[in-house]
């Protein structure tokens, strides 16, 4: 059986219930659509082998400006009113360390080149910035409490000029 990763852009339909199992388990599922949803770009990464797609991970960009911030490297310190910016990226836990997050994060970070933003940002939850970190992403700022998932975050960005030879 011959197995691949499929990525492509998809609607919000598509990723919502991965977007709520790994992000929000046993919150109501309003506690998982984004104001941003209905312009956003969602991206998909599916699992394909033995003629079934299984969706195995997920994101959401948008237009969002970025504030700035007082610490990490020049690039990020001055605001970017044409930043964009990841939400909702979520793996299927049975499928991480297999690539799936790097090939999404990949995806988003192409839709945001594509639409000229010149920083991608986030606030990435405190367990997964070794990922990010890996991937070319800097920690810009300290931890918080996230209001929506009562779970730690620190924001960080990436110059999205760096395109794929950061990831």
């Amino acid at each position: 059986m011959r197995v691949t990763i499929d990525v492509r852009r998809v609607a919000v339909a598509d990723i919502f219930p991965l977007r709520h199992a790994v992000l929000r388990p046993g919150r109501p599922e309003s506690a998982s659509v984004y104001p941003e949803d209905g312009y956003a770009v969602h991206v998909a990464a599916y699992h394909c082998g033995d003629g079934a797609e299984v969706l195995a991970g997920c994101a959401t960009v948008f237009p969002e400006a970025w504030p700035g911030a007082s610490v990490g490297p020049g690039w990020v310190r001055a605001p970017q009113p044409a930043a964009w910016r990841l939400r909702g990226m979520a793996v299927d836990p049975a499928r991480h360390g297999c690539g799936v997050g790097r090939l999404v994060l990949a995806a988003v970070v192409d839709a945001a080149a594509g639409a000229g933003a010149p920083l991608l940002w986030a606030n990435g939850r405190t367990t997964a910035l070794g990922f990010y970190e890996r991937l070319g992403w800097s920690v810009v700022g300290e931890e918080f409490i996230a209001a929506d998932s009562g779970l730690p975050h620190k924001p960080i960005a990436l110059p999205v000029d760096c395109d794929a030879k950061c990831l």
